[in-house]
C-alpha cells in the first residue's frame, strides 16, 4: 500500500467507533494493515469474495445489500462496515452487496479483526454476530463519561449503603427493639430467622411510634405484630438510580440491600438526596400534598427538569419511563380525588383507568392522555352527568398538567370510552369477535389497561375478559398481527433516503411509529396468545414469548431506539426547539445510523416470525 494513504487511513480510523476506543499505538498498527479495494457501480459482492474474508469499511461510495431471497437487508454509505456476520461462513454469503455508485473501501483481513477483538472490548462486541449484543454494547458507548455525578449514580447500592445494621428475631420485644436502634443510630431494624437468617421483615422507628405506641400495645408485643412483612428489597450490585427506581414503584423511603439471600446494609432517601437524585421523590410528594389544580399546574414545570438531570445522569430509557409514569400515576389520583371530592359522591363504584403508554408504565416526556372510565352498573341520565363531569375536569386538569388531549380523542371525557362495565365488556367482544380497522385501532389502545383511581377489580375484570377472549381466537391474534407487520421498519436508512414525511413535508424518521410501537405491538400480541397478564412492553417481551433469544433481541432494540429518541428530544430541549419522535436522518451520528439497522433488523426478523405463527388464522 502507498505509504502517503496511511493518514488518511489512521484518521478514518481514529474517528470511526469502535476503532476510536484503540490505543494510538493499536490504530498505527491497524492502519499499516487495511487493505484498499475500489468498486463501479453495479459491481456486486458475494460467496466467497465475502465470506470469511474480514470487515469491509466504505469510505466513499453507497450500496445495499441484499438478503439471498431478495429482501433488503440495508442500505449503506461512508463510515458504514459489513462482512462480520460473515466472518465464520465458508462458499455461499448469506447476501450479496451491490454498489449503487463507484465505491472506495478499507477492508481488514479476518485474522487482524480477530487479533483486536481479542484486546479491546468494544471491538469484540461491537463486532458480536448477534445483534442484541451489538445494541447492548452501545449502552457502555452512550453511558461512557468522566463526569463526576454521573458516575456516582452508577455506583453500586453497596457501595453507598449503610453497613451498620440491626438484626433481630421475630420474638423480640417492640420495646427492645426500640432501644437497639437507639443505641445504633439506624432508622430501621431487620427481622430475620433465627435458624437461616432469612429477612422476613422490618420495622422502621415510624412503625414503632404509629403501629405499637399510638395503638397501645403492650412494651413485651413480639415485632412481628408490627413488622412489615416481605419488605421490598435491592440488590447490592444495583446502581443507584434502579434504587430510586424500586422506592418509587413501592414508595418506601427504606430499602435493605442485599447480597445474594444475606443483608448487607440499609439504603433510604437521605442517601440519595447525597447523590442528587430526590427530585422525583420530592415531586410525587409535593402532588400529593396539593389542594386545588391550579397548584398542580404550578408543578408542571418540574417534569423538564427532571428529565433533563436524568439524562444528564444517563439513566436507562426503561428506568426513566417508570420514574415519569409513577409522576403522572401522581398528578393522575390527586386530580381524580381533588374533582371527586368538589362533586360529592359518585353514583355508584368507578374505576378511572389509564391506557396506552401510561398504563404500560412507559411515559415518556412527550406522552400524551390515553384513559377511559368504567362504572358498576347501567346508570340513568341524571346519574350520567355525575361521570361526564367528572371526567370533562379530570382530563381538562390533566391537560393543564402537560399531560395534553390525545389526539384520537382516546379519553375518558369522550362518551364512548365512558361507559359501564358491561358496556365495556360488549366493545371487547365485538372487538374480538367482528375485528376490523377501527376495532384493531381502538383495542391497540384499550388492550393496555391499569386502574389509576378507584375501584380496581372493574378494570381487573375487563384485563381478565380481554385475555379470556384474545388468547383462543386465532383470526383475531392474525389480525392483530397483520397490524403488527404492517409498517416496516425503515431498513434502507442512509444519506437522503426518505423515510416519512414530517408537516413540512421533509424526509424524517418517526422513531416511534416506525420502530418503538411495532415492538409495542409484537409484545402485545405474544402477551394476548400466551395469556400474560404483563402490560409492560419489557415484561410481556420475557413473559410472552418462549424464544428466549427473540426476547432478549426485542428489548435490546427497544431500549436503543429509546435512547436514540430521548438523547434527540434532550438535545432540542437545550437548544429550545420543539420536542417530538420525528428526527432528520442528517442529524443522526454514524454510531447511531449503524445501530439504527441493528434494531430494525431484529425487528423485521421477528414480524416475519410473527407473521409465520399467526398469520395463517385469517382464512
Amino acid at each position: 500500500m502507498d505509504s502517503s494513504l496511511l493518514p488518511n487511513i489512521y484518521d478514518f480510523i481514529a474517528h470511526t467507533y469502535p476503532f476510536s476506543m484503540l490505543s494510538t499505538l493499536e490504530q498505527d498498527t491497524l492502519a499499516a494493515s487495511v487493505k484498499i479495494a475500489y468498486y463501479a457501480k453495479d459491481d456486486v459482492l458475494r460467496d466467497e469474495n465475502l465470506s470469511g474474508v474480514g470487515l469491509f469499511m466504505i469510505r466513499t461510495g453507497c450500496a445495499e445489500q441484499i438478503n439471498n431471497d431478495g429482501t433488503l437487508r440495508a442500505r449503506l454509505s461512508v463510515g458504514d462496515s459489513f462482512g462480520y456476520t460473515q466472518l465464520n461462513k465458508h462458499g455461499r454469503s448469506d447476501y450479496k452487496v451491490v454498489f449503487l455508485e463507484n465505491s472506495l473501501l478499507y477492508i481488514i483481513s479476518r485474522q487482524i479483526l480477530a487479533f483486536i477483538k481479542g484486546r479491546n472490548e468494544h471491538v469484540g462486541r461491537y463486532f458480536d454476530d448477534h445483534e442484541y449484543v451489538r445494541l447492548t454494547s452501545t449502552r457502555r458507548y452512550l453511558t461512557d463519561s468522566d463526569d463526576y455525578l454521573s458516575g456516582r449514580l452508577k455506583q453500586p447500592a453497596g457501595a453507598v449503603c449503610q453497613k451498620r445494621i440491626v438484626c433481630i428475631p421475630p420474638d423480640c420485644s417492640v420495646q427492645e427493639c426500640a432501644r437497639r436502634l437507639l443505641f445504633t443510630g439506624c432508622e430501621m431494624a431487620m427481622v430475620t430467622a433465627s435458624d437461616n437468617g432469612e429477612l422476613l421483615g422490618l420495622v422502621t422507628k415510624s412503625d414503632l411510634t404509629l403501629r405499637a405506641v399510638a395503638c397501645g400495645l403492650p412494651y413485651t408485643t413480639p415485632v412481628s405484630a408490627v413488622m412489615t412483612p416481605h419488605p421490598v428489597v435491592i440488590e447490592d450490585s444495583k446502581p443507584l438510580y434502579q434504587v430510586l427506581d424500586s422506592m418509587l414503584t413501592h414508595q418506601v423511603q427504606h430499602l435493605p440491600v442485599m447480597h445474594a439471600h444475606t443483608v448487607v446494609g440499609t439504603i433510604n432517601t437521605r442517601d440519595l438526596l447525597q447523590n442528587s437524585l430526590l427530585q422525583p421523590l420530592y415531586l410525587i410528594k409535593s402532588i400529593h400534598r396539593q389542594l386545588s389544580v391550579n397548584d398542580l399546574t404550578a408543578l408542571a414545570s418540574q417534569k423538564q427538569e427532571i428529565f433533563v438531570t436524568l439524562m444528564e445522569l444517563k439513566v436507562e430509557p426503561s428506568t426513566i419511563q417508570r420514574i415519569f409514569s409513577r409522576i403522572a400515576d401522581a398528578f393522575v389520583s390527586k386530580i381524580c380525588a381533588l374533582t371527586q371530592e368538589s362533586l360529592g359522591k359518585p353514583p355508584c363504584a368507578f374505576a378511572f383507568f389509564a391506557a396506552g403508554s401510561l398504563a404500560r408504565e412507559e411515559v415518556q416526556f412527550l406522552s400524551d392522555q390515553d384513559n377511559g372510565l368504567v362504572f358498576e352498573r347501567p346508570l340513568n341520565d341524571s346519574e350520567l352527568q355525575y361521570f361526564r363531569r367528572f371526567t370533562h375536569e379530570v382530563c381538562t386538569a390533566l391537560d393543564a398538567c402537560g399531560y395534553t388531549w390525545c389526539s384520537g380523542n382516546y379519553m375518558a371525557c369522550n362518551e364512548q370510552w365512558c361507559q359501564s362495565s358491561r358496556s365495556w365488556e360488549q366493545y371487547y367482544d365485538s372487538w374480538i369477535l367482528e375485528p376490523d380497522a377501527q376495532a384493531l385501532l381502538d383495542s391497540s389502545v384499550f388492550f393496555d389497561l391499569r386502574c389509576e383511581y378507584g375501584d380496581a377489580f372493574l378494570v381487573t375484570k375487563l384485563q381478565q375478559k380481554i385475555i379470556a377472549n384474545a388468547a383462543d381466537n386465532s383470526r383475531f391474534l392474525a389480525m392483530l398481527c397483520r397490524n403488527a407487520v404492517t409498517v416496516n421498519p425503515p431498513l434502507g436508512l442512509f444519506r437522503q433516503f426518505v423515510l416519512t414525511r414530517d408537516g413540512e413535508n421533509k424526509p424524517v424518521l418517526n422513531i416511534k411509529h416506525q420502530g418503538i410501537n411495532l415492538i409495542v405491538e409484537l409484545a402485545r400480541l405474544y402477551a394476548l396468545h400466551s395469556r400474560c397478564l404483563a402490560v409492560s412492553t419489557h415484561e410481556r417481551l420475557l413473559q410472552g414469548l418462549a424464544d428466549e433469544d427473540a426476547a432478549r433481541e426485542l428489548n435490546e432494540a427497544l431500549t436503543f431506539l429509546n435512547e436514540v429518541r430521548f438523547a434527540h428530544q434532550y438535545k432540542a430541549l437545550l437548544q429550545g426547539d420543539s420536542l417530538s419522535n420525528l428526527m432528520p436522518p442528517d442529524e443522526l451520528s454514524q454510531f447511531e445510523r449503524n445501530h439504527l439497522k441493528d434494531a430494525f433488523r431484529i425487528i423485521a426478523r421477528q414480524q416475519n416470525a410473527a407473521q409465520l405463527r399467526f398469520g395463517k388464522g385469517i382464512a
